[in-house]
């Protein structure tokens, strides 16, 4: 008898048959069971590996040995005419049909229970008022895997996706920064929905493993805690599967939701930006790090977006992130303030938005980096918003675009318009302190003070302990109610980390007479960036002033010397600076020098209706300082105090311009203050609905 005929008899293809079938059930058994407990994928590969080595084992085992009814028994001891293997056959042939039968079962459950891949037909849908645009929270996904690779893609997918669903008009996406503290929540979706204001919520997971991805995504009522549309994808790691998957959640979250993509935007969904998954993933990193805002972010968001632009040249969304990141560095390093810009940065960011504008003309992404290019390269604030109507009427509910158009609108002093813009900002992401503290600054700046109260009642409830809320908070209660202690109770649970929060601290507790507090809080500034000169030069006038007032000459001198010492250490012509020399030559009584610096500080003014009124007021307090009182009414006299109310309020407190309130010019400033706020005011409530 051949070989292959005594295999056959002794059924060790059918064993073997049934093996294979029998394993792959259990593959399928260890997958569901991984996504449903949160095994980590250790365990797949643990099931796989014994799986292999059984197999060897059980072809040996039908070889040698044979079920008989007596139990098993070696093959060879059983005589030929007592073999049982034709019954045994046709036995193995029935569990084999049995587990394919059970295979195929799980195979189409896992094809067919959940939403098909095309958006058009989901599970369940949910009716929706014709006027209401429904508010989608896409919660963190989940990584499923202990893997970094992982990890990093759960994260950079979920960023990913939340930008490309932000620029569909059929719905509203909270934002990235409000949604991540959901990570880890126990909280249940009723809660979660509750609490961003959403109606939707979309969560998953995504595993990556040995060059394979498998991301799952489920869409749920918030109210009810139905799942409307729920789907699985297994698919090799590529970058064009990883945005074909994000355009088929985008498509069946609209489908669910009866909204209507337009070819526009499906176009926009359906195109794959790069086929260069190591450039995708530098890209990723580089998105994340622009948004932490702190200059070691910066500097490796720049890296990580050249780095994507060398592996794929023709990824233009990478170009756009490029020239943001540059022009942001630029920004932060001391063009804001006018001091020693770095060119080129300039330079490379143009370059770079040349590139995206030469590959992706008509992207979102492009519009915003032309506008940033124009807003942080050259204050040119008009051809900024300009620039970034191009990304509105592509995507309306993007919150990078509503948040940019409110900052561009404060500078332009349109604060009303801003004030609304950044409301806006705020819905879409309600648990974010920067746009909360921003809208309590703007609100504040246009006068309109029951809005601020009500959002610093919100902001403080989401999140009490943000040294930046704290602050804004305590500058609003000086705007709109004038109440040194109230403020100053939240002005004292600031930990000064930066120079706005050192000068806006002080002045409020000068405001309230705190003056020995308020030398403490100077002295007790000891972080890195307080060591820059001007920084130094900004303590030392404010403890030359106090030290006066407080009765200590000798160290008022000391204080005096030190700014001097600061002074000849600054290089550069930043308007701070200007301000600073400017009040250190009025501490000293210099008054034709203080004319000379008020003259350069008032040349170097940017037209920036938002900084240039407290630039202007410090100018006239450091006039006011020298004695020099026609100087001071003539730079108070030029203040919007439209676009400033806390200036305003500044001149009722600030003990700084206490000699300039006997002159009748002193009532005529406060009286012109409070019809330009009045009459602001008048044309918010008229435009109101």
């Amino acid at each position: 008898m051949s070989i292959y005929n005594e295999l056959k008899r002794r059924n060790v293809f059918r064993v073997a048959a049934g093996y294979v079938v029998l394993s792959w059930v259990l593959l399928q058994v260890a997958d569901v069971l991984m996504d449903t407990i949160g095994l980590p994928a250790i365990w797949g590969k643990a099931v796989l590996g014994l799986l292999v080595i059984g197999f060897p084992p059980v072809l040996i085992f039908s070889w040698i040995y044979e079920m008989t009814p007596e139990g098993i028994k070696r093959e060879k001891e059983i005589p030929t005419d007592a073999s049982i293997t034709a019954h045994t056959a046709k036995k193995l042939n029935i569990t084999v049909i049995a587990l394919l039968v059970v295979a195929i079962g799980i195979f189409a459950i896992d094809k067919f229970a959940g939403a098909p891949d095309s958006p058009a037909d989901p599970i369940k849908t949910t009716a929706r008022s014709a006027d209401t645009i429904p508010v989608v929270a896409v919660l963190p996904l989940q990584a499923l895997s202990t893997e970094e690779e992982g990890i990093f893609l759960a994260s950079g997918l979920h960023d990913d996706l939340l930008t490309r669903l932000a620029r569909l008009k059929s719905f509203k996406v909270i934002s990235r920064t409000s949604v991540m503290e959901y990570a880890d929540t126990t909280k249940n979706l009723r809660e979660i929905g509750a609490e961003l204001g959403a109606s939707f919520i979309l969560e998953g997971g995504l595993q990556a493993l040995g060059g394979n991805v498998r991301i799952n995504a489920q869409l749920i009522d918030a109210a009810t805690d139905e799942h409307l549309w729920a789907e699985t994808y297994n698919r090799a790691l590529t970058t064009a599967n990883l945005f074909d998957v994000q355009a088929d959640i985008a498509g069946a979250i609209a489908g669910a939701l009866h909204a209507t993509l337009s070819p526009q935007e499906i176009e926009q969904l359906g195109g794959v930006p790069t086929q260069n998954l190591k450039a995708y993933e530098a890209f990723l990193r580089g998105q994340e790090l622009r948004g932490m805002l702190t200059m070691p972010a910066l500097h490796g968001a720049v890296a990580a977006q050249r780095e994507a632009t060398e592996l794929d040249p023709e990824f233009g969304e990478a170009w756009s992130s490029l020239s943001i990141a540059l022009i942001r560095l630029y920004w932060e390093e001391g063009a804001e303030d006018g001091a020693s810009p770095n060119e080129a940065l300039v330079a490379e960011s143009k370059h770079a938005l040349e590139r995206a504008q030469q590959l992706d003309p008509d992207a979102v992404s492009t519009f915003v980096a032309e506008s940033y290019f124009h807003y942080y390269g050259f204050r040119d604030y008009s051809s900024a918003l300009i620039a970034l109507g191009g990304a509105d009427a592509i995507a309306p509910n993007d919150i990078s675009v509503i948040s940019t158009r409110g900052y561009l609108l404060r500078r332009l002093g349109r604060l009303s318009e801003s004030s609304d813009a950044l409301l806006r900002a705020v819905a879409l992401s309600p648990n974010d302190p920067a746009f909360h503290r921003e809208t309590i600054d703007t609100l504040r700046g246009a006068g309109r003070c029951e809005e601020v109260r009500a959002l610093i009642a919100d902001s403080l409830q989401r999140v009490p302990d943000d040294d930046g809320i704290n602050a804004v908070v305590a500058y609003a209660i000086i705007a709109c109610d004038r109440d040194t202690k109230a403020a100053v109770e939240y002005a004292l649970k600031v930990d000064i980390s930066t120079l706005q929060h050192l000068q806006g601290v002080t002045r409020l507790l000068i405001f309230d007479r705190r003056y020995e507090t308020a030398i403490e809080k100077l002295k007790g500034a000891r972080d890195s960036w307080v060591q820059r000169p001007t920084v130094r030069l900004v303590i030392d006038n404010y403890l030359t002033w106090l030290y006066r007032e407080t009765g200590h000459p000798a160290l008022a001198e000391q204080a005096v010397q030190s700014a001097r010492n600061n002074a000849e250490q600054i290089s550069d012509s930043g308007l701070t600076s200007l301000v600073q020399l400017m009040i250190l030559e009025a501490l000293q009584g210099n008054a034709d020098e203080t004319r000379q610096l008020g003259r350069q500080a008032m040349a170097a003014m940017p037209d920036d209706a938002w900084r240039k009124p407290d630039f202007s007021y410090q100018i006239a307090t450091a006039y006011a300082l020298a004695g020099l009182t026609d100087e001071a009414f003539s730079v108070l006299e030029g203040i919007r105090y439209d676009h400033a109310y806390d200036a305003l309020s500044s001149l009722h407190l600030d003990p700084l311009v206490d000699n300039l309130r006997d002159d009748p010019r002193f009532q005529k400033a406060l009286e012109k203050g409070e019809t330009e706020v009045a009459a602001a005011l008048m044309a918010v409530r008229k435009e109101s609905p």
